[in-house]
């Protein structure tokens, strides 16, 4: 029953994704280009179960320390982005024309300021925003991996995946298709049906000596 719970997630998520993209007035090339896409984001999702496999079976035999994995994970990511410097630094120069927004009219910054009047480009602060976010989310990856099997995080991965997916849907006021009703009813039912069919957990070789 858990694996018929997983298909019903992945094929959701799947439908829904295929029909958020075959719209009929959507242009053929921004069809195609949406296609692959989603193709290198499926690849994405392949590796990092494969990722998440490694790091369950890392931490069974090293411990459960899953701050440090959060840390080596993007620092060695970090010197990637050499070969990316200029497109960086054209950015950094993007952002930094945005419209600037005075940080003093903010209660709590005000208070801390006084007087001094600051402002920094508006940008900048949807940047740092954006940085939190990711920050709070992949901690929250890192510490769910420490806790739960891979299998289990990448069921709410894909739910989380998901919602963002209908979030933008109706952001940007695109059309809902009955397709991705369908999927996302498939998604919704399958991680219902994961967390009540979970198997009973495995009792470890220390359990088995107290016992005895």
């Amino acid at each position: 029953m858990q694996a018929l719970a997983v298909v019903m997630v992945t094929v959701g998520v799947v439908i829904a994704t295929l029909a958020s993209v075959n719209d009929t007035r959507t242009p053929e090339g921004m069809a195609s280009e949406s296609l692959f896409g989603i193709a290198l984001l499926s690849m994405g999702v392949v590796l990092a179960a494969m990722l998440g496999l490694y790091q369950e079976q890392t931490y069974n035999l090293y411990g459960k320390h899953w701050q440090e994995g959060l840390f080596y994970n993007h620092v060695l990511a970090l010197p990637m982005f050499i070969f990316f410097y200029r497109d960086i630094c054209k950015q950094a120069r993007a952002l930094s024309m945005s419209q600037p927004i005075l940080i003093n009219d903010t209660p709590i910054v005000g208070a801390l300021l006084g007087s001094t009047r600051i402002s920094i480009p508006y940008l900048w602060i949807s940047l740092l925003v954006n940085v939190l976010s990711q920050w709070a989310c992949a901690s929250g990856v890192h510490r769910m991996t420490s806790i739960s099997t891979s299998l289990t995080l990448n069921v709410v991965l894909n739910v989380r995946k998901l919602v963002s997916l209908v979030i933008s849907v109706l952001l940007f006021k695109n059309p809902i298709t009955a397709s991705m009703m369908g999927g996302c009813l498939l998604v919704f039912a399958g991680t219902f049906a994961y967390s009540k069919f979970r198997p009973l957990p495995a009792t470890s070789s220390i359990e088995q000596k107290k016992r005895n």
